[in-house]
């Protein structure tokens, strides 16, 4: 137990950097912990999206921005870091003009109902705040979809697997993690249904919550 706290805390501050000062390194070290799954493991969200008013939060140096607009979408993509948007702007170029807006998940940019599908994946330590979920949520239109992807994990025991999984997000129990993705969601009034996608060497959680017309507890 200790040793896992260890490991979250040096993740959260991984992430501090990664997301700032380091961002150019972000996708190096991405690739090279997922083993190069890291992409197939964000484009599980693009089967499950509803609509075409799409917004990815954060996202990140835009890479599914890209996978997105090849499945033929227009995404809009927020973050708060700078030097990821300015990273995904050097990307998009020339790959079709994207809106990228630099504003908190806390208080986005938008009015009520103004997405048909919101993407989340490996979110960062955001998604414990209950604030951004309810924002998130005013966002959708009702019945919208919150597409949450996250705890990517090698399949195989090995040592590699021992070392890394805990650094992708998954805990050890896909039953425990299921329970909490679902009450996250269904706290914040969604309907949560939550399945595991890969294949023998991977798997990764997708999560999609359906706005839920039902009046929220003051």
């Amino acid at each position: 137990m200790l040793l896992r706290r260890i490991l979250l805390r040096a993740l959260r501050f991984a992430f501090r950097l990664f997301y700032n000062p380091f961002a150019f390194t972000y996708d190096f070290v991405s690739a090279l912990v997922s083993r190069g799954r890291w992409r197939a493991w964000t484009r599980a969200a693009i089967p499950r999206l509803q609509g075409v008013r799409i917004l990815e939060v954060p996202c990140g140096t835009g890479n599914l921005l890209l996978d997105l607009r090849a499945a033929g979408y227009a995404p809009i993509g927020v973050d708060i870091s700078a030097s990821m948007l300015r990273i995904t702007r050097g990307k998009l170029r020339g790959a079709g003009a994207l809106c990228l807006i630099r504003a908190r998940a806390q208080a986005l940019p938008f009015p009520n109902g103004a997405f048909d599908s919101i993407v989340m994946t490996f979110p960062p330590g955001f998604i414990s705040d209950p604030a951004v979920v309810a924002e998130l949520r005013r966002a959708l239109e009702d019945r919208g979809r919150l597409i949450w992807v996250d705890a990517a994990r090698f399949v195989k025991p090995s040592l590699w697997s021992r070392l890394i999984n805990p650094w992708i997000g998954f805990g050890g129990d896909e039953t425990a993690y299921e329970l909490q993705m679902a009450e996250a969601l269904e706290r914040a009034g969604f309907d949560a249904q939550i399945e595991w996608v890969g294949d023998d060497e991977s798997v990764v959680a997708v999560a999609v919550g359906t706005k839920t017309s039902a009046r929220l507890p003051a």
